[in-house]
């Protein structure tokens, strides 16, 4: 149990940092402007029998007799309102994120933190939890509100939207482990930045490795690129399933998310083996 508190402690010590240096700020600000956008763009006129009219974007759509169907429009539109939601969600969160783990390491507050009576591991995971809060509450705004607008001007409450949450905060936390592991061995949060979007922009790339595999005339390109694929984060694959769940489609392939739970785990793992291996 005093483990527990400690790690709660240093949690909500991450937490506070975060809105005192507006990031935490910054992303809820985001959100909100995209609420105030969706509640501006979808219009309803509602009559006894149902929805006669939702205007998206300006754009009339009818239903009824000779319209379409308004729970699949309802759908089709939570689909894409989710993919930009869990690219925009994990761009945002490393963005916000970025700079806990080399601000921890900062001369001065690093020293303060190991003359507590408290683990390196404690400290690791405590400053990861806590990014991960930070994440996880705007995140739950961010999704979440856009569920309750759209759920409370289309009377159609559709719950699968809501997969979207713990799919971001997942992908994230996947994430997040790499640039802990970045954060730890360079102490640059801009570094870290580059490296998480750079990773993001390689698995568009390695998406389309068996396109590339074609062109290639040695076989060791092959496995080179194989092993990157295997080493990095599936954000796209991940945003495909996040997608299949939105619309109730059954996900085809868990593959990608073990695996990529499973290399998360190890990166960090080893980001904290170097942390404990540190002189401060």
């Amino acid at each position: 149990m005093r483990i527990v508190t400690k790690i709660w402690a240093l949690i909500r010590h991450t937490f506070r940092e975060s809105f005192a240096k507006k990031t935490f700020i910054a992303f809820f600000a985001i959100s909100s402007l995209v609420h105030i956008a969706l509640i501006s763009a979808l219009n309803v006129d509602a009559i006894e029998a149902g929805l006669a009219m939702v205007s998206v974007f300006g754009k009339e759509v009818h239903s009824g007799s000779g319209g379409i169907d308004m729970h699949d429009l309802i759908i089709g539109v939570q689909r894409v309102i989710a993919f930009w939601m869990f690219f925009g969600g994990i761009f945002l969160s490393i963005f916000a994120t970025a700079s806990l783990m080399p601000t921890m390491l900062a001369k001065g507050h690093i020293e303060l933190l190991v003359s507590k009576p408290l683990k390196r591991w404690q400290i690791l995971l405590g400053r990861y939890l806590g990014a991960m809060s930070v994440m996880l509450f705007n995140v739950v705004y961010l999704i979440g509100g856009t569920w309750l607008i759209l759920s409370i001007k289309t009377g159609i409450w559709y719950q699968p939207y809501l997969y979207s949450i713990p799919m971001v905060v997942v992908a994230f936390g996947i994430m997040y482990a790499v640039m802990t592991l970045i954060g730890i061995t360079t102490q640059s949060a801009g570094v870290t930045v580059m490296v998480a979007y750079s990773l993001l922009f390689l698995d568009v790339i390695l998406q389309q490795k068996d396109k590339i595999y074609a062109l290639l005339s040695s076989k060791s390109y092959y496995y080179f690129l194989e092993g990157l694929y295997q080493l990095t984060p599936k954000t796209i694959e991940l945003g495909q399933m996040n997608e299949a769940l939105v619309i109730g489609r059954p996900v085809a392939d868990w593959t990608p998310l073990w695996i990529s739970c499973l290399l998360g785990l190890a990166l960090l793992s080893l980001a904290t083996f170097i942390f404990s291996q540190k002189d401060f």
